[in-house]
């Protein structure tokens, strides 16, 4: 069995064989949701999460989404000065969802609640930027896993339902927290049969993200004043 270290080092073997470079920036990290070995704080801290925004709630010893958003800002500003020292047709960011959102959110400057109706990228979505020509990145869309059954596996089955279509905004995605709680809530030898059970067959495109549903958005009234 490859240990996890002879692993990563075959792989940047086979990434300098192709002549790959790479750099890694702790500034891209996960979010830090706080010491995980006390289950029952971190189950309150989801829960006053939920009813004060994800956005601004620190967790206990850890982060909030604002704070991965600052270090984000500054991962940018080297991102492009980056591209005039490395000059490259593509170039490659590999994170975490929550990461993900908060770049997006940073670059095309989406305010909070757009941020919150913005669903977490799925385990290996790819969301793809292009040059417009005139020295800004646009969104061209996303690439979703693929993935066939070898034999019945419900559980993988719910967990990787495509899209209809590019157009349906109402996926059955949850946040952060809760996605893909089907798979991680499966026992160890599910989840062995679950990867003997699939394989992938490609990527499938769509032009847009996937939004959170409707039921998972709650409703906020704004009172505005002014004088006349």
């Amino acid at each position: 069995k490859i240990q996890e270290h002879e692993r990563k080092m075959l792989w940047y073997s086979r990434l300098r064989e192709m002549g790959i470079t790479w750099h890694e920036d702790p500034r891209i990290r996960e979010q830090d949701f706080g010491n995980y070995q006390r289950q029952h704080i971190i189950d309150k801290a989801k829960m006053e999460r939920h009813k004060f925004g994800a956005f601004y709630y620190r967790f206990p010893n850890g982060e909030s989404a604002s704070d991965v958003y600052d270090r984000a800002s500054t991962f940018l500003d080297s991102l492009w000065r980056s591209f005039d020292a490395n000059r490259s047709q593509n170039y490659v960011l590999v994170t975490h969802g929550i990461s993900v959102r908060v770049l997006l959110m940073r670059y095309f400057r989406y305010s909070i609640d757009q941020f919150y109706m913005v669903a977490n990228p799925r385990n290996c979505e790819m969301i793809i930027l292009g040059h417009d020509g005139k020295g800004r990145l646009q969104l061209n869309g996303r690439c979703d896993l693929e993935l066939r059954e070898k034999t019945t596996a419900p559980f993988i089955t719910k967990y990787n339902d495509d899209d209809n279509d590019d157009t349906n905004h109402n996926n059955r995605d949850v946040d952060e927290t809760e996605q893909n709680s089907r798979v991680k809530d499966a026992p160890a030898h599910e989840m062995d049969m679950a990867s003997e059970m699939v394989q992938v067959h490609g990527y499938k495109f769509y032009k847009r993200l996937r939004i959170v549903p409707d039921h998972h958005m709650r409703t906020r009234a704004i009172r505005l004043s002014y004088r006349g």
